[in-house]
């Protein structure tokens, strides 16, 4: 069902809005905008399968209100990008939330698996890659376009179903209430805090105190730009020529056409912005100049990241989940420095939902002595209290 007037919109939201359950799906275009451009919102119940038009429909709210309402479940697959273009839409939090990506990994089909992968595994079924690649803002979509937009919320429906009674079985409904909260989190899916956006500069360490100030200023002015021209930071100024800017602080727009990478058409049109902003950052109190975060660089004893990882290898054999799922490399290094230094582990991710059982206490213990691994018989990696006399008797 293509929806594309007010009145096909309000008919179908009427019909939905008494299920508890909704598959949701969006296409999108964001190669060259600030903003995701919607082209498309497609949305099941499990019988009703509509895909609504929202460049031929202005007026969203009869559906806007299917996704605020907390009595219903949105099951989406790979949430975070269809959440926050909702989230833009709604001006509010969207919950509750299940994703089919993260569910897939704690039951242990896999990290990050595909939505065709997982259809194929459950229905049995090989999705058609035909409209990858369409621009879903223009018009007309075809027959085939949408019936295959379609098919995302269609066959999203049953693969839910599926993924909810193996997690029942598996006796892990839980583990996926801490891996949703950060979807359900309106925090999560807001710009960046716009006066740190100059740390994700390279080489912005290399600047003086003050020109920090100013880079800080002019990163501020390029990203209002990005957001005003509804166009990439990037499209309006690349990273080095802006790094350029902040330690040459230029101070007339000659000396400015100067640096390289530097276009000639935004000096005319932003010249005498971008002249401001530097004169912001230079006249910046010495106690307001911002300060970049102290990296800190720390090498695990020779060895114990390696144990580590091998337990976590041993732990999710035993639970049939990919490794990287249970404890990334990343979140490793973090736990053993964190340990290492005495620092507070109490919110560590690892100590944290369903991982603090599955996996955190029992690293832990290692590192603090009170289990130990050994290689058995068999020539696998086990585990064992260390007040055991004999690794023979281990887990």
């Amino acid at each position: 069902m293509y929806i594309t007037t007010g009145d096909d919109l309000v008919a179908v939201c009427e019909r939905l809005k008494s299920s508890p359950i909704l598959a949701i799906d969006t296409e999108f275009v964001r190669e060259r905008t600030y903003y995701h451009r919607l082209g498309l919102i497609q949305v099941s119940d499990g019988t009703t399968c509509a895909a609504i038009d929202p460049i031929h429909i202005s007026n969203l709210d009869p559906f806007l209100d299917l996704v605020r309402n907390k009595n219903t479940v949105k099951v989406f697959h790979a949430a975070r990008q269809d959440l926050e273009i909702l989230h833009r839409l709604c001006e509010s939090v969207i919950l509750p939330v299940f994703d089919t990506q993260i569910a897939a990994a704690v039951v242990g089909w896999g990290s990050q698996i595909s939505f065709a992968k997982i259809v194929n595994k459950v229905l049995g079924k090989k999705i058609q890659k035909t409209e990858t690649y369409t621009d879903w803002c223009r018009r007309p979509l075809s027959e085939s376009q949408i019936e295959y937009a379609l098919d995302d919320v269609r066959l999203l429906f049953p693969v839910y179903e599926k993924l909810k009674k193996v997690l029942k079985k598996l006796n892990r409904d839980e583990w996926l209430q801490g891996e949703f909260m950060s979807l359900e989190d309106a925090k999560n899916f807001t710009t960046p805090e716009p006066e740190r956006l100059y740390m994700k500069i390279k080489n912005v360490r290399s600047l003086a105190p003050q020109n920090l100030a100013v880079i800080c200023e002019l990163t501020l002015w390029r990203e209002h730009e990005a957001q005003v021209r509804d166009c990439l930071a990037k499209n309006i100024m690349r990273d080095e020529p802006l790094l350029e800017l902040a330690r040459k602080a230029p101070t007339d727009v000659k000396e400015m056409g100067r640096i390289r990478g530097l276009h000639r058409n935004e000096i005319s049109r932003s010249g005498k912005d971008i002249l401001a902003a530097i004169q912001r950052g230079l006249n910046t109190p010495a106690d307001k100049i911002p300060k970049l975060p102290v990296v800190e660089i720390y090498n695990a004893p020779p060895g114990v990241e390696e144990m580590i990882a091998a337990f976590v290898q041993i732990r999710s054999d035993e639970l049939k989940i990919e490794p990287s799922v249970l404890a990334d490399r990343k979140k490793i290094h973090d736990f053993v420095k964190c340990f290492d230094k005495n620092q507070d582990l109490e919110n560590h991710p690892l100590l944290s939902g369903w991982r603090k059982e599955a996996i955190g206490e029992l690293l832990y213990s290692i590192l603090n002595g009170e289990l130990a691994i050994s290689i058995g018989a068999n020539g696998k990696l086990k585990s064992f209290p260390v007040e055991t006399s004999s690794p023979d008797s281990a887990k």
